[in-house]
């Protein structure tokens, strides 16, 4: 009687990630179970079947992974680190990731203008003139009223004095008396004039985010020469 194979996680690394994609959803179809990480990495976790490591194994190598190696899902989870072999002449690339940001407008205020019609009092001084009746006495000489009325030069009181002349009694002498009147006009006038207009400030801000990356730790066991250029 066979003994069950022991679960293990297999991880394939792929310079496309493109290709990690495929190899990803074509193991998921074979009914494996997968966890696609960052970059081109690729965890396929094999089931109780001996020969489900050299399936997986096989549909990694199909989509062109440069690399796969077995390790315990606890031990990948909990340390993130991963044992790989690489044969003379190989490749490995490490893999990071940058931070890339874009700006998008978005309305952060509003400015709302309006007009209203605020009511005051004014007051203004204006030059006006009315007419005053002067009536003075002065003592003359006795004369006939032709003669004073012979040495008066003003034509009003010649008038004055011939519609006295022709009074009779009981009759009233009207003078009117005139004065200017004001007359309030109210026009509209401009005494201010505001401008609108918007004007685009440059800043510069910092954002921040966790990025990861990916670092290569060699380790030889046995006499293994190594030599780093």
């Amino acid at each position: 009687m066979s003994t069950p194979a022991r679960e293990e996680t297999i991880i394939g690394t792929f310079a496309d990630a493109t290709y990690a994609d495929r190899a990803a959803e074509t193991a998921r179809r074979s009914g494996f179970e997968v966890e696609r990480r960052s970059g081109g990495v690729v965890a396929v976790q094999t089931g109780h079947r001996s020969q489900d490591a050299e399936e997986i194994r096989g549909i990694l190598a199909a989509y062109g992974a440069r690399e796969y190696a077995p390790g315990g899902a606890a031990d990948i989870a909990a340390s993130g680190e991963r044992r790989t072999r690489a044969e003379d002449g190989a490749h490995i690339e490490l893999v990071e990731e940058e931070l890339r940001a874009r700006t998008r407008p978005v309305q952060t205020g509003e400015i709302t203008i309006r007009k209203e019609v605020v009511s005051e009092t004014r007051t203004i001084e204006v030059p006006v003139r009315r007419e005053e009746l002067v009536i003075e006495r002065h003592p003359v000489d006795r004369r006939t009223i032709d003669s004073a009325h012979a040495q008066t030069v003003d034509p009003l009181i010649a008038q004055l004095m011939d519609r006295l002349r022709e009074m009779q009694h009981g009759e009233t002498l009207r003078i009117p008396i005139i004065e200017e009147e004001i007359i309030v006009q109210k026009r509209p006038v401009v005494v201010e004039e505001i401008s609108l207009g918007k004007r685009v400030h440059q800043d510069t801000q910092k954002v921040s985010d966790t990025v990861r990356r990916e670092e290569a730790h060699i380790e030889t066991h046995g006499r293994a020469p190594l030599h780093e250029a």
